[in-house]
């Protein structure tokens, strides 16, 4: 903190925000606030004459979640198990008033992450499904899978058939440990959620996120694309990271440097939980990116 407020070392992004907050700069000055500090930490000169619409159609032109023409696209939850579901009544097809979209387990997750895909493809065949209600032919779409392997089956085979470097054991009481596992050489690195207990209940400050995108091991024509916590504060953090108006298209410019023509790629990152709300990670920071990698295909 010191050496920010004495200039000699730029701030984070959620420490500028949370310093505008303490300074009392009006909501509507943020958003010039956060453009000079992307331009910032693109090297660009604070003065440059920055055309909106340009950027607007580069982030378009590359933006991972805009998928080829006339190919489908589903996304895929896990579901809440009955026994947690059991006691809302909105839950049973047979109440009155059943909510379908109760029986997701990451249904924040979802809805941004169905929103953006369909702005950015109107095109497109777009759908969502449970893990469990997916038909045979959904699999041969570009597969967005969401959730950690404990309640989305899915993600537990994807780690297996793709190959990952990443494991996730499953949160469970009897689990020795939560968090991802990397076989980095000869080395295993772990990484893992930070909680504190208060007041009698547990409290979540930093949760570990894993975002990959690569083959469709199903049809090697399409992709699959994974987001996932440990919690689902986490889940959320990973969906939102490269779509953010703010921490997006430098997270997007920051893959596209690393990761080239591969179409074989994921990283783990560090998103702080503050209040209940999750900061997403920004990728450029040091130290917030965790573990990277490629794999050509």
């Amino acid at each position: 903190m010191a050496g920010v407020l004495s200039g000699q070392r730029r701030p984070r992004r959620d420490l500028m925000l949370a310093l505008l907050d303490v300074f009392g700069v009006p909501d509507t000055h943020i958003g010039s606030w956060a453009s000079a500090w992307e331009r910032v930490v693109a090297g660009q000169p604070d003065e440059i004459d920055v055309d909106s619409d340009s950027i607007s159609e580069a982030a378009d032109e590359y933006d991972i979640w805009r998928f080829p023409e006339n190919e489908p696209v589903i996304i895929t939850c896990g579901q809440i198990p009955d026994v947690m579901s059991s006691h809302v009544s909105a839950t049973d097809p047979r109440d009155p008033d059943y909510v379908e979209l109760l029986k997701y387990a990451d249904p924040d997750a979802l809805v941004h992450l169905f929103g953006h895909i369909r702005a950015l493809n109107p095109a497109h065949d777009v759908k969502y499904s449970t893990a469990d209600d997916m038909q045979p032919a959904d699999y041969s779409s570009h597969l967005v899978v969401i959730g950690g392997s404990d309640f989305n089956l899915l993600t537990r085979d994807m780690f297996s058939t793709l190959q990952l470097p990443v494991k996730m054991p499953l949160r469970s009481p009897e689990a020795e440990w939560l968090g991802f596992e990397v076989v980095d050489g000869d080395e295993i690195r772990r990484f893992a959620p930070i909680l504190d207990d208060a007041y009698g209940s547990q409290i979540l400050h930093e949760d570990v996120v894993l975002f990959f995108r690569g083959v469709n091991p199903v049809d090697r024509r399409r992709t699959i694309t994974i987001c996932a916590g440990l919690y689902a504060r986490g889940t959320l953090a990973a969906a939102q990271c490269l779509t953010d108006p703010l921490v997006g298209p430098a997270n997007q410019a920051y893959l596209r440097t690393k990761v080239g023509d591969n179409r074989h790629f994921g990283f783990i990152a560090r998103a702080f939980v503050i209040n209940g709300r999750v900061a997403l990670p920004d990728l450029t920071i040091p130290g917030l990116c965790l573990y990277e990698w490629t794999r050509p295909e």
